[in-house]
């Protein structure tokens, strides 16, 4: 019945997450973008998402044993589930297609066949506005996005006075964790849904599908 207590234990399960939203809910703090690396600690930038910082070491606990329990009755839906999320993906690949002279868009690896969790995208050096510009903007015309966990692990909150070793000097992690995101492919996702979505990116940056 303790309100605080309640927040820690949940952070404690959910990774060590800072942002206590709870499933299925965003900006419960109103300020999701608008965080400063001053107020949370570590060398994160402002405005990184508040739903992927992490102030300590955590756990994951969130699932229950009535969740694994549907979790293996809906391993029957499985090959329509990844076929679907393949759709998906070729979907927005191909709507985004006009978009690459400002955005890194998704390839497999050689030699593999992703059941594709989400959609990642990068913002290009050429790209004329930033990610947290344009989040803000997709957030407010209710288009889902995530940040690609992890980015640079070292400027996380959590890792302030660590002892850890630095190899190379991290541009890649850097860039990830400055300029990439990712929109949703999971089933349930309509056509008209995925091209709310791909036509809003692509208004913010003013490109105009042919």
């Amino acid at each position: 019945n303790n309100d605080e207590l309640k927040s820690i234990a949940e952070s404690f399960r959910d990774w060590g997450r800072d942002c206590y939203c709870a499933p299925g809910k965003d900006n419960t703090c109103s300020k999701r973008f608008c965080w400063t690396a001053a107020e949370i600690g570590g060398s994160l930038p402002d405005g990184y998402d508040h739903k992927y910082t992490y102030s300590h070491l955590g756990y994951n606990l969130k699932i229950t044993d009535m969740q694994a329990a549907c979790g293996l009755a809906q391993l029957e839906k499985a090959p329509q589930f990844i076929q679907a999320r393949k759709d998906n993906f070729v979907f927005l690949k191909d709507r985004l297609k006009d978009c690459e002279e400002f955005l890194h868009l998704p390839e497999a690896t050689e030699h593999s066949n992703p059941s594709w969790f989400g959609f990642p995208i990068t913002l290009k050096d050429s790209c004329p506005v930033t990610r947290l510009d344009l989040l803000t903007y997709l957030d407010q015309n209710k288009v889902g996005t995530r940040l690609l966990f992890a980015g640079n692990l070292t400027r996380q909150p959590y890792m302030s006075g660590a002892k850890y070793r630095i190899s190379g000097d991290l541009t890649n992690t850097d860039n990830v964790m400055n300029n990439t995101f990712w929109i949703g492919v999971q089933p349930a996702l309509t056509q008209s849904m995925l091209e709310f979505s791909s036509s809003m990116i692509a208004r913010y940056l003013g490109v105009r599908f042919d």
